[in-house]
């Protein structure tokens, strides 16, 4: 497989604007002033970051998002799976998207409410969002993705009743920030047509399901992933 060297993943088409998300979404990446000054409703430090750190934030995220990966990767290898129509729910930036195109040439449909007035790094019945759909699919292309497709669920409410895939994942999103209910059916759909679900979920989330999830883990068998988030457990979930 695939070093991340290999790979050679290109930053060049992410904007200023996608670069300062990426960096608030990727906390480590920038500084503690310029995230709360973010949150505040100010900025122009994230931006100051940006133009001065552009590379080097862009490069710790995806090594950051690399190292995450590599359990999640070793799992599909594992269970034989290779997946060809992946679905990120919650995608961010789609840097986790960049790498298994990479390793597995798959088409993508990137799920997000894109950016919200509610930017919190906890739990709450809805989503909250930092990305850029059009941002994360034009970084995608970039870097050699031949099918992108992209759904907003807020401005699309009916859109996700036709999405099908063979691989859904959730990184530190549904399950984590907010309950699974609205994307139970997606997620049931492809674990039906022999697909698998990773999810990341809160801790706290799984051993108090809610009706959703409660549905999710008795229709399915579970694998546990390597997660290095403290807060969750990292679950695979086939049929």
């Amino acid at each position: 497989m695939n070093t991340l060297r290999d790979m050679n993943i290109s930053g060049a088409s992410i904007s200023r604007e996608a670069m300062m998300l990426m960096g608030f979404q990727r906390t480590r990446q920038i500084s503690g002033t310029a995230r709360k000054a973010w949150e505040a409703g100010d900025r122009g430090p994230a931006l100051e970051e940006v133009e001065a750190r552009n590379e080097e934030i862009f490069r710790g995220a995806l090594a950051e998002v690399f190292t995450e990966y590599l359990p999640l990767r070793k799992a599909l290898e594992e269970t034989g799976r290779r997946p060809t129509h992946v679905i990120d729910i919650g995608c961010g930036q789609g840097l986790n998207d960049a790498l298994l195109i990479k390793d597995y040439d798959c088409a993508v449909t990137l799920i997000d409410i894109e950016e919200t007035p509610e930017q919190y790094h906890f739990w709450s019945d809805t989503g909250a969002g930092y990305a850029s759909l059009d941002a994360a699919a034009a970084f995608l292309r970039d870097n050699g993705a031949h099918a992108v497709e992209t759904l907003n669920p807020v401005k699309q409410p009916d859109a996700l009743e036709g999405v099908t895939g063979d691989l859904v994942t959730s990184l530190i999103s549904c399950g984590f920030h907010y309950p699974i209910g609205d994307y139970l059916d997606l997620m049931m759909r492809v674990i039906r047509d022999g697909g698998a679900v990773v999810l990341d979920l809160r801790r706290r989330y799984m051993n108090k399901p809610d009706e959703a999830l409660s549905t999710l883990i008795e229709a399915t068998r579970q694998t546990e992933i390597l997660s290095y988030e403290k807060k969750a457990r990292r679950i695979m979930f086939q049929a």
